[in-house]
């Protein structure tokens, strides 16, 4: 080993062994309001939202927007997701599809928290809970409820110990602007994004 390697070598050792105080970060004021602050940013980033009194609820919320904009009377829902459970009888022209769907298709998924700083919604991975759904749909509906809504990021992840091995995280439909510099929805995920508030 030539003798400048060696010094160099020397140094990177000594700098990693001294000891370095952590810095004392300080996050902003978190909104006084979460929820209301969450529903503002999601609005800005162009989500649809909707308030329900509860889960039970989305059956029929569903069905209504679906029928509202012309669209089929189809949702797609993982085979074995606990949302299969809520009362789909109170919305009988609402026929439930468990397998993936397609740019044209709806589906149905439940929000593990929501991010009130950005209007974000947070999914983590898991059975049943196929991480490739988030952007496979042309249209997405959203469960979120009120009482996951946080201030921050950091909010989720101290809260949530082990961290799943994949984490979505998205704010609104998605979009590009590359093609001449023109928003374009539906870019590499849903062009719709309908969030369902409960609580």
């Amino acid at each position: 080993m030539t003798s400048a390697r060696e010094a160099i070598l020397q140094e990177i050792a000594k700098a990693h062994a001294a000891e370095r105080a952590v810095p004392d970060l300080t996050l902003p004021a978190s909104p006084g309001d979460a929820k209301a602050a969450f529903v503002a940013k999601a609005k800005a980033s162009l989500a649809a939202v909707h308030e329900i009194a509860a889960p039970a609820e989305a059956p029929a919320c569903i069905a209504s927007i679906l029928a509202a904009g012309g669209l089929a009377p189809e949702l797609h829902i993982p085979d074995g997701s606990p949302l299969n459970a809520l009362p789909w009888r109170l919305a009988p022209a609402l026929r439930l599809v468990t397998a993936a769907p397609g740019g044209e298709d709806s589906a149905f998924a439940a929000a593990d928290y929501g991010i009130a700083e950005t209007g974000t919604l947070v999914f983590f991975s898991g059975p049943n809970r196929p991480s490739s759904w988030h952007f496979r749909p042309g249209r997405e509906f959203v469960l979120l409820l009120r009482e996951r809504v946080v201030p921050r990021l950091e909010d989720v992840l101290a809260a949530q110990r082990p961290i799943p091995s994949t984490l979505n995280l998205v704010t609104g439909p998605s979009r590009t602007a590359d093609i001449e510099q023109t928003i374009e929805l539906g870019a590499h995920g849903p062009r719709e994004v309908h969030i369902l508030i409960a609580g």
